[in-house]
């Protein structure tokens, strides 16, 4: 491995299903080059994984050659955190181009999912935490120290992403096709148009408040497509009309409630469950889109997690491509020890 100078640098990606993010860190003192930050595509590699190929090694591309102008150094490690990671299947003509255009950037990498990557960009090896997730799906881990995780949740949007954007969304169009079964379609209407009102910009969803419609859009677009229309909801919750802002926080409510439940499960995993108020408490950080971005849905969450005798401690989330300091530090520590 080269030894690092004060002009090389880090690169972390995090890939998710509504978008890709790179950004380059200092070698020297692992502060981050901002005018390196690069947006491309969405990134997830299960739901369209050339695509997702294409918008990584963009953003990754993008990034190095924007923190080589800045420098003039080289990159020394590259981390790579995508949704989806284990769906791609080594020698698939996808990986292969993964493989190839990293290794063009960096020849040290690091690649994991983006749950982990937001794991360890919030937690060292030596540390314990547990990270919970809440942007397009959903998902749950704890790392104890020595670097051995448990996962709760993260089942994709067929079995839970409770909590997440999609569910979030999913929960709200159930609300409007059980309105429109029972005949009441003025109310239907009502959420709808408040719904629709919540929403920037002009979502194909509120073409028209009818079963059919709503269904084929819920069924056969993308998920972030339904993501994309939750903050809705929850402005909803916060200015709506009395009885629409009741419906909107209790639909919150129950979906940041199964998310608590997630975490919960990995509480007794660890026999926290019951844990006496004396026991040191367990590091926890909020991050995701969906949590990043709506207070409310972190206010809710947290009021369920707290209801239990679990001693916590809420840390501020860290940008998900930090993890790449972390994996930096580790390669340098097996190389010390070879």
């Amino acid at each position: 491995m080269k030894h690092p100078t004060s002009s090389d640098y880090l690169l972390g990606i995090d890939a998710g299903g509504t978008k890709t993010r790179a950004l380059a860190y200092r070698t020297d003192d692992f502060s981050p080059i901002p005018a390196s930050e690069t947006i491309t595509g969405p990134g997830n590699l299960a739901d369209a994984p050339d695509d997702a190929v294409r918008s990584i090694l963009d953003a990754a591309t993008q990034c190095s050659e924007a923190a080589h102008a800045r420098t003039g150094g080289a990159c020394l490690h590259l981390t790579l955190g995508a949704a989806g990671f284990s769906a791609l299947k080594p020698g698939s003509p996808a990986m292969t181009a993964l493989d190839a255009g990293l290794a063009r950037i960096s020849q040290n990498s690091t690649r994991v999912s983006d749950a982990l990557l937001a794991l360890h960009a919030n937690f060292d090896t030596d540390e314990s935490g547990m990270i919970v997730i809440s942007g397009t799906g959903s998902a749950v881990f704890y790392q104890e120290r020595g670097m051995n995780f448990l996962r709760a949740g993260g089942w994709g949007n067929l079995l839970g992403d409770g909590g997440s954007g999609y569910s979030v969304s999913r929960a709200a169009v159930r609300h409007l096709l059980a309105l429109l079964d029972e005949g009441r379609i003025s109310d239907a209407q009502a959420f709808f148009t408040l719904w629709r009102d919540a929403v920037p910009g002009d979502a194909a969803f509120f073409d028209a408040c009818a079963a059919g419609p709503l269904i084929s859009f819920s069924m056969h677009r993308p998920k972030r497509d339904l993501a994309a229309l939750a903050p809705g909801i929850v402005m909803l919750a916060e200015t709506a009309p009395a009885e629409i802002r009741r419906l909107s926080t209790d639909i919150l409510s129950a979906e940041t409630a199964a998310l608590a439940a997630d975490a919960e499960r990995l509480f007794l995993a660890i026999g926290r469950i019951g844990a006496a108020p004396s026991a040191d408490p367990i590091p926890v950080v909020l991050t995701g889109g969906f949590f990043g971005h709506n207070p409310l849905v972190r206010r809710l969450f947290r009021e369920h997690l707290e209801a239990h005798a679990v001693p916590l401690v809420f840390r501020d989330a860290a940008d998900p491509t930090r993890a790449v300091i972390r994996h930096h530090r580790e390669a340098l520590a097996r190389k010390e020890a070879e």
